[in-house]
């Protein structure tokens, strides 16, 4: 059975302990001086040890005093940070967002402002997936939603179009090639990303080019294993440009192919929400929040045609 001191005794020695008086302990303490007294005497016949040496000027801590108060700090601070955390946790209000995993990843985390939604006592909940999830079924109060056509809901703002690129290793290939090569791509591991509404069999066919019968081909289910996959080596990915835009700028990824994609049905980020959970002030910050992301952000695909 565990032995715990008088926890009163322990917060009116820390207390006496650091401000090194007993009349400062009980003014800050909002208590009398006797009853600091009382309670540190309490705690000594506790613990078998003096922690004080009572003088007419004052108070000094002995030696086991010392080494007590020293440990006891850790504790308080300790009990304090759990209690500050734990009290954060119920006092501000958790707004879920659900948004595609590399999404999340490459463009929302490096902005998210995480000082600006503290002070305005939000916490984040991501969901991320690629699913159309219902904002009301599955309480999600914020989306964004990977779709060719717009979403229904009242609140929603395109965030950008998807602009696809072919990039791989700068030492996949010799050199980066400006116009189709059949030979090469029928050379090369296409990477493959399935959550994509873009692949690769769209991106030939366009290019009218058909499919080599021995393609060597990797599928990976979201872009940023595909791009991993591209850095390493593996082979020639189709991602979203502004996904890579900083792998492209510091040369850890090139351009491989120029190819020519689909003028319509583009697939598009939107930033969605509806009128119940645009209701709820913090809702409505957030929602403001990342708006105020995509001002500079926002990519309009040029489309080459044949």
């Amino acid at each position: 059975m565990r032995s715990f001191p008088p926890l009163k005794g322990i917060i009116y020695f820390e207390a006496s302990a650091r401000l090194q008086s007993f009349k400062l302990a009980a003014e800050e303490l909002f208590v009398t001086p006797g009853a600091v007294s009382h309670q540190i005497q309490t705690l000594e016949g506790f613990i078998g040890q003096k922690l004080f040496i009572r003088q007419h000027r004052g108070i000094k801590l002995t030696n086991a005093g010392v080494r007590y108060f020293n440990r006891i700090g850790l504790i308080l601070r300790d009990l304090d940070q759990a209690t500050t955390d734990i009290g954060f946790v119920t006092k501000t209000q958790k707004i879920t967002v659900s948004i595609p995993p590399t999404l999340l990843n490459k463009w929302l985390l490096p902005r998210i402002n995480y000082t600006y939604l503290s002070e305005n006592d939000i916490s984040v909940v991501f969901v991320d997936t690629i699913e159309m999830l219902d904002l009301n079924k599955e309480k999600i109060d914020i989306s964004i939603r990977y779709s060719i056509d717009k979403p229904n809901e009242k609140y929603c703002r395109l965030l950008f179009q998807e602009q696809m690129v072919a990039v791989c290793a700068p030492d996949y290939i010799d050199k980066p090639i400006t116009k189709n090569s059949m030979e090469l791509l029928f050379t090369s591991t296409l990477i493959e990303t399935t959550n994509r509404l873009i692949q690769w069999d769209l991106i030939l066919a366009n290019n009218h080019i058909k499919s080599h019968p021995n393609q060597s081909k990797i599928y990976f289910q979201n872009s940023m294993h595909a791009i991993e996959a591209a850095i390493q080596g593996i082979g020639i990915a189709f991602v979203n440009r502004i996904f890579i835009e900083s792998y492209l700028e510091q040369g850890v990824l090139i351009e491989a192919i120029d190819m020519n994609i689909i003028q319509d049905k583009i697939p598009s980020y939107y930033l969605v929400s509806n009128y119940e959970k645009m209701q709820d002030p913090a809702t409505q910050l957030l929602y403001q929040e990342i708006e105020s992301y995509i001002d500079n952000d926002i990519i309009t695909v040029d489309v080459n045609l044949f």
